[in-house]
């Protein structure tokens, strides 16, 4: 199985996961694909689109989600930007240089019951995302090439992240 890297805290009153992942690509190309339409095409959960005028993310195509305009709360460019997501802020930073990058992916959870429903989501995510900075062509994490799921749920949950949130397409 996949190595849990997602790692659990809490800070601030509020929990989080976060996963550290580096890449042997330039640090502009892992803020491309994390900060625009195009670069989240193809690992991220949902299609993209980002409208600064307004602050606003609009998502729109997870098949366990209703579309959303959420508000932009963080824009960094190029090291950091964040946006809620309903009860969620969901944060990216990157660092390194034009031969490799560092992308720290941070989802500050709502309900801490979430953290390992949302860590082994956004492993698949980055699975996915290392495929595209890899020159490939991601599936999508829905799609059936993705990493499975239950299996990294499961896993954070034995590593003892709380748990317990709904899960979609789970009654």
């Amino acid at each position: 199985m996949e190595e849990l890297d997602g790692q659990y805290s809490e800070e601030d009153g509020r929990a989080s996961v976060t996963f550290v992942r580096s890449y042997p690509v330039p640090a502009s190309e892992v803020w491309a694909a994390v900060s625009t339409p195009e670069g989240f095409a193809g690992w991220f959960p949902s299609a993209v689109v980002i409208d600064h005028d307004a602050g606003t993310v609009t998502l729109t195509g997870d098949p366990n989600l209703p579309p959303a305009v959420e508000r932009i709360t963080e824009w960094e460019p190029p090291l950091r930007w964040a946006f809620e997501w309903g009860e969620d802020t969901l944060e990216f930073r990157v660092e390194g240089s034009d031969a490799d990058a560092e992308l720290t992916l941070r989802n500050w959870l709502g309900d801490l019951n979430a953290a390992a429903r949302n860590a082994a989501g956004w492993h698949v995510c980055l699975a996915e995302l290392a495929v595209k900075l890899g020159g490939g062509e991601p599936g999508g994490p829905h799609s059936a090439g993705a990493l499975a799921w239950q299996p990294l749920y499961d896993g954070y949950v034995r590593e003892g992240l709380p748990f317990g949130a709904p899960i979609p397409g789970q009654g």
